[in-house]
């Protein structure tokens, strides 16, 4: 099971719970965590390749459509044999090589604030910390209503600013990276690319 979630980089609270508060930010802060707001708001459709890197030493890469609100679809290069599809608000885990598949319910997940249709900070979620370096700004935010199930941290370009990179901690404290890589933005993606037929039944899941 473990394996399943470091893979997803995403986990259901089960376990002690993560431990995050809201800070206060100052108005240059809350003004550039709007910029981020808006940006994400404003992104339809993203594609490309990534790279995943998670705290207990697994690597992984592949390639990565999304399209909100709702849809992403990671498919894992070889030797991986799994893909995850995530459509109607469930998270689809597919292992290819056992024709096993697990679902999970989307808002159990800190990732989930990505793939909103429109993102709000009074609604959805609380901001932990807003930061910007050198050509580099990062936004980290818990679920408003269940802050235990863990974080994640957006990371942007500053110019042009464009999405980069994502890290999630987990309940149990796992943390996975995903960098993006030869993204392209705004590009057409047609709704076929998140169809998925369940092996055991041998027909589309809806």
């Amino acid at each position: 099971m473990m394996r399943i979630f470091s893979i997803l980089a995403v986990a259901i609270c089960l376990l002690s719970p993560f431990q995050a508060q809201a800070v206060a930010l100052t108005p240059d802060q809350m003004a550039l965590a709007e910029k981020l707001r808006e940006y994400l708001n404003s992104l339809k459709t993203l594609k490309g390749s990534f790279a995943q890197i998670s705290s207990n030493g697994a690597y992984a890469d592949g390639k990565v459509v999304l399209s909100r609100p709702g849809k992403m679809r990671l498919t894992y290069n070889p030797p991986s044999k799994t893909e995850i599809i995530v459509r109607n608000g469930t998270i689809i885990y597919h292992d290819k090589e056992f024709r096993q598949v697990t679902y999970y319910p989307l808002d159990a997940t800190p990732l989930a604030v990505l793939l909103k249709d429109k993102l709000s900070f009074k609604e959805d979620v609380n901001i932990i910390d807003v930061s910007k370096s050198p050509g580099v700004i990062e936004l980290t935010l818990v679920d408003r209503e269940d802050p235990g199930m863990g974080s994640v941290t957006l990371v942007f370009s500053d110019s042009p600013l464009e999405l980069r990179k994502w890290t999630v901690v987990d309940a149990q404290g796992i943390m996975t990276q995903v960098s993006l890589l030869n993204v392209v933005m705004g590009a057409p993606v047609s709704t076929k690319q998140f169809d998925f037929v369940d092996p055991q039944y041998g027909k589309q899941d809806n």
